[in-house]
C-alpha cells in the first residue's frame, strides 16, 4: 500500500502546552496524572508503526513523517534530523526471565517532547552533516581534514535571506528565519527554521516487520531522494538509506546517528557501558574541545576508561547530574570501523555499519556525546555523490539479552515488564483506560494545534541547545 500526504503544518511548541493544560485541568490528581502517564506509552500519541519479530519478544516502534497518518500527532517536525530516522522505542523480552526492557525510551530526553524543536529526535534519529554551525565544515573537519564537506545542506551559499535551500532528510527551509540566525548568515545547525515548503513522504508498509519511506526535494538546480527500508528480522534491526543526488551539482556530506540510548526509562549512570571498536593502544586516545569551551565536563570525571588493543570500554561510574555535559571527539584509528556495543538493563545493542567494514563508505569521525538523558556513540561516516549518483548505506543493529548481574543495569523484579517511563506493566490489565484516555488526550491535542501559535513552534524556555559543536 503506497500513502502519498501533504503535509500542512508544524506541530508547535502547541503540543508541549495542551498536555501540560490537561494536567492542570485534572485539578492535581496523583492518581490520575500517574495512570496518565503509564498508560501513554502503550498507546502512543503519535502516529508511528511497530515492527514484531521472534514471537512478539522484540517490538521496534517507527514513528512515522508528518501527516502520513492527517488525523495523529506527528513525532518530530523539525529542522535537523532526518523525518524518516524516528526509530525509537525498542521492547526487549527475555524469555528465561519473562522481563521486559525498553531501549531507546523518551521519557529523559527534551521533556516536555516539542515536536518543532530541532533537539527533539529520538533513538536512532540521524543527521546529515557534521553537527556543528556553517554550511561547510570549516574546522576540526573529520579525521581527515576534509574542509568542503556540507554540513547536510544544499544551495544554502547561492540562497539570499528569505530564500529557500535544502536540508537533507528535511526539506527546503528558509535561510536566515531561524531564531539565533544573524547578519553574518551562518547556518546554525541546531535552531530552528521555517520551511519554505512543507516535506512530502511516502510510506510502503509490507508487512509487520518491514516498513519502507520516501522523500525527496528540489530547490533552484539542488536536489536529492532519500529512501529508507526498515527491516526486522529476528533480533537484528537493519536500517538502509539510498541518497541520490538530484542536483547538477556534486556534494559531500557526513552523516550518523545520534543513538539516543537509555534503557527502562532510567537516567545514565552507573551500570550503563559502552564498548567502542577504537584501539585503545595507540597513545591519545580522544580529545575534548568542550572542556575548553567550558560548556563539557571531562568524560573521566564521569567513567572509567579502559583501553585495550582492539577496543576501548567506557563504564559509566556515577550518575550524571541535570546540566552535565560530556562530548569526547576520538582521534583517528584506521582501524575502527564504526562499531560499539552499549550494555544496560541486562541487555545488549551492537551497532554495525556493513558498507564501512566492507570498505565501501569511509568513516569521518567517531564521537561520544552524554547527557543524563542520553548515552550516545556516534559514529560518522562521508558520501560523497556526483550528479544523477546514488549511495546506500545499512546501520545494522543486534538485541541481546545479557546474563543477569553481569552486566547492565540491575533488574526491579523478574517479572517487571517495563513500558516507556518506566512503569510496571500491570497498567495492561485496564486496557480499557488506554483508549479512554487516548481519545481525550489526542481530542484536546489536535485542538490546540489548530490553533498555531505565531512563533511557529520556537518557544526556548524549556529547552538548553545540545552543543554537539566542535
Amino acid at each position: 500500500m503506497t500513502t502519498t500526504t501533504r503535509i500542512p503544518t508544524i506541530i508547535s511548541y502547541q503540543m508541549s502546552l495542551s498536555l501540560a493544560s490537561f494536567y492542570k485541568y485534572l485539578n492535581g490528581s496523583l492518581f490520575f496524572l500517574s495512570l496518565i502517564a503509564t498508560l501513554l506509552p502503550l498507546a502512543s500519541p503519535y502516529s508511528n508503526v511497530t515492527l514484531s519479530s521472534l514471537g512478539g519478544n522484540l517490538e521496534v516502534m517507527v514513528y512515522l513523517p508528518h501527516a502520513v497518518k492527517p488525523s495523529e500527532a506527528t513525532y518530530y517536525m523539525a529542522s535537523r534530523f532526518d523525518h524518516g530516522s524516528m526509530i525509537g522505542s525498542i521492547t526487549s523480552k527475555n524469555e528465561k526471565t519473562g522481563a521486559k526492557h525498553l531501549l531507546f525510551g523518551s521519557k529523559n530526553w527534551r521533556q516536555p517532547h516539542n515536536s518543532g524543536w530541532p533537539e527533539s529526535g529520538i533513538g536512532l534519529a540521524s543527521e546529515f552533516g557534521v553537527g556543528d554551525d556553517g554550511p561547510l565544515c570549516q574546522y576540526r573537519c573529520g579525521w581527515d581534514g576534509v574542509n568542503d564537506v556540507t554540513n547536510g545542506v544544499l544551495g544554502y551559499e547561492d540562497a539570499k535571506n528569505g530564500e529557500p535551500f535544502l536540508k537533507i532528510g528535511v526539506g527546503a527551509l528558509i535561510k536566515g528565519s531561524c531564531p539565533s540566525c544573524d547578519s553574518t548568515d551562518n547556518y546554525r545547525f541546531n535552531s530552528p527554521y521555517e520551511f519554505a515548503e512543507l516535506p512530502q513522504w511516502k510510506v510502503f508498509t509490507s508487512s509487520s516487520s518491514i516498513v519502507s519511506m520516501e522523500h525527496e526535494a528540489r530547490v533552484r538546480n539542488y536536489g536529492y531522494r532519500l529512501h529508507k527500508d526498515i527491516v526486522l528480522d529476528g533480533n537484528v534491526l537493519a536500517v538502509t538509506s539510498v541518497l541520490t543526488n538530484l542536483g547538477d551539482t556534486a556534494f559531500s556530506t557526513a552523516w550518523y546517528s545520534h543513538n539516543f540510548f537509555t534503557c527502562d526509562g532510567i537516567p545514565v549512570r552507573d551500570g550503563y557501558s559502552l564498548d567502542m571498536d577504537i584501539q585503545g593502544d595507540k597513545g591519545k586516545l580522544y580529545e575534548e574541545p568542550g572542556v575548553i569551551g567550558s560548556w563539557a565536563v571531562p568524560l573521566r570525571t564521569f567513567a572509567n576508561i579502559r583501553e585495550f588493543k582492539d577496543h576501548v570500554t567506557v563504564d559509566v561510574a556515577r550518575p550524571l547530574n541535570g546540566d552535565t555535559r560530556i562530548k569526547a571527539e576520538f582521534v583517528k584509528d584506521d582501524a575502527s570501523k564504526g562499531a560499539f556495543t552499549l550494555h544496560g538493563c541486562t541487555t545488549s545493542l551492537r551497532s554495525e555499519l556493513p558498507d564501512v567494514i566492507n570498505n565501501r563508505i569511509p568513516m569521518y569521525a567517531y564521537n561520544l556525546y552524554l547527557e543524563k538523558g542520553t548515552f550516545s556513540p556516534e559514529p560518522q561516516i562521508l558520501l560523497h555523490l556526483q550528479p544523477g549518483q546514488s549511495t546506500s548505506w545499512t546501520q545494522r543493529l543486534v538485541i541481546e539479552n545479557e546474563d543477569e548481574g553481569i552486566k547492565g543495569l540491575p533488574l526491579l523484579g523478574k517479572s517487571v515488564a517495563r513500558t516507556d517511563d518506566g512503569s510496571e506493566n500491570v497498567w495492561k490489565l485496564i486496557a480499557a483506560a488506554v483508549i479512554m484516555v487516548g481519545a481525550v488526550l489526542s481530542l484536546h491535542v489536535r485542538q490546540r494545534v489548530s490553533a498555531r501559535d505565531n512563533d511557529n513552534g520556537r518557544r526556548r524556555e524549556d529547552y538548553s541547545t545540545v552543543p554537539d559543536v566542535a
